[in-house]
């Protein structure tokens, strides 16, 4: 069964509205739509649907503005028109900021180091001497470090890609296993 339409008669409404005709030239259809004359302007244009369809297609917010001030605006726009918040409220936090303890600026003392403790160095196995060696790096390199000089050996030794080495496999096999040896030996120091 299918339902019938309800028509209401609502002529009270429509005689509560304020008419506005359409600001196209030679128009003279109801304006039931409003429209900018300008980004950020409080003065609105009144079309019809036919109308305010051809002004959303040619609107350009940056007309009028100058290539620097386009940057500018672009460069801004993240972070404009969003709301900001002190940290010290924690709004929007899901973790509760709250400290039983705190620190007495004043009581904190610092102590120089012994010269003996600074030119002290660390003992290395001879695991790590060795891995070291194989990757050409001191006592002091970084994970990066590590990585990107893994990447250079495996494409000079792999044995794929260089065919005229000799003992391919047995270089890879070792600079895989130093490279095993030299990240647990970051990650643990």
């Amino acid at each position: 069964m299918k339902k019938k339409s309800i028509l209401y008669d609502v002529e009270w409404i429509d005689a509560q509205k304020d008419h506005y005709v359409c600001d196209e030239k030679n128009c003279e259809k109801p304006g039931d739509y409003v429209a900018p004359k300008s980004p950020n302007s409080k003065e609105r244009y009144r079309f019809c649907l036919d109308h305010i369809k051809i002004y959303n297609k040619r609107w350009n917010f940056f007309a009028g503005k100058s290539q620097k001030q386009i940057y500018e605006f672009q460069k801004n726009d993240f972070f404009d028109g969003r709301p900001t918040r002190p940290f010290s409220k924690g709004f929007n936090s899901k973790i509760k900021f709250e400290f039983e303890n705190f620190v007495d600026k004043d009581d904190i003392k610092f102590k120089k180091r012994k010269e003996q403790n600074c030119q002290k160095k660390p003992r290395l196995d001879p695991g790590v001497k060795k891995s070291l060696k194989v990757f050409s790096l001191n006592s002091t390199f970084s994970e990066f470090l590590l990585k990107k000089r893994y990447k250079e050996l495996v494409k000079k030794y792999h044995p794929d890609l260089n065919k005229n080495y000799l003992n391919k496999e047995k270089k890879i096999k070792e600079i895989n296993s130093a490279y095993n040896i030299l990240l647990k030996f970051i990650k643990d120091r």
